[in-house]
């Protein structure tokens, strides 16, 4: 398990606790004419947008300029050291074209329950050494298979989306997930990123969660790990 995995996996007992209502609205997408690229106009502004493309400017590197981005509600006032020398700060967003649904509460034994509030209410971590932001990883409740398709709704016109691998095994811990996939993301003015979508079996008190790990490098290494169907 790498350590993006590590921070998200901490990002779901905080993510648990925090529940709020926000309301999104659905949005359709066109085909594209390149095979395995989509695009789309959404209807309001993306979280996801919003912090993928801090991280591919020439600011991305910088711990402070994410503390200036309002689409992030944080909820650590500062990057906090989870292992020596490894450093993540966490914050809630919102992803687009979910709706309300019960989402487990996360708490154990008695004190479990549900709450009702949209399925896009994610938790965002910022991931890297003291001296530089690495890498990103959202994680929302619930599976979702379809990783372009919410993809895209967080893109839209304002990047492309192209699938370059798929088919990729679920790690050994994550029983009874789906498969994963890898992604370059293209945006207008900003260095090419690459998102690796998962799925993480949140144990017997959540229903599971869908992670994307943003990173600025291909990786090729993780892909080969997983053993996935890789495309040119």
């Amino acid at each position: 398990m790498n350590l993006n995995h590590l921070t998200a996996a901490a990002a779901i007992a905080i993510l648990s606790l925090a529940g709020c209502q926000k309301g999104t609205a659905a949005v359709e997408s066109p085909a594209s004419s390149k095979p395995g690229t989509e695009r789309v106009a959404p209807t309001q502004s993306s979280d996801m947008l919003a912090s993928a493309e801090l991280f591919a400017s020439d600011k991305g590197h910088d711990w402070s300029a994410y503390s200036a981005l309002p689409q992030i509600k944080w909820i650590d006032p500062s990057p906090k050291e989870y292992v020596p020398g490894r450093y993540s700060q966490h914050g809630k967003i919102l992803l687009l074209g979910f709706s309300v649904k019960e989402v487990p509460n996360g708490r154990p034994g008695p004190d479990y329950a549900t709450t009702k509030r949209n399925e896009g209410e994610s938790t965002l971590s910022i991931n890297g050494s003291q001296a530089a932001i690495e890498s990103i990883s959202i994680s929302k409740p619930f599976y979702s298979d379809d990783y372009i398709d919410v993809l895209k709704k967080q893109f839209g016109a304002a990047a492309e989306v192209s699938t370059i691998a798929d088919e990729c095994a679920p790690g050994e811990a994550e029983e009874g997930t789906g498969n994963g996939a890898f992604f370059t993301v293209s945006i207008a003015g900003r260095d090419k990123i690459y998102v690796q979508a998962s799925q993480q079996d949140g144990g017997k008190y959540t229903a599971g969660f869908t992670v994307f790990d943003l990173t600025r490098t291909r990786p090729s290494e993780v892909m080969a790990q997983l053993k996935c169907k890789q495309h040119p």
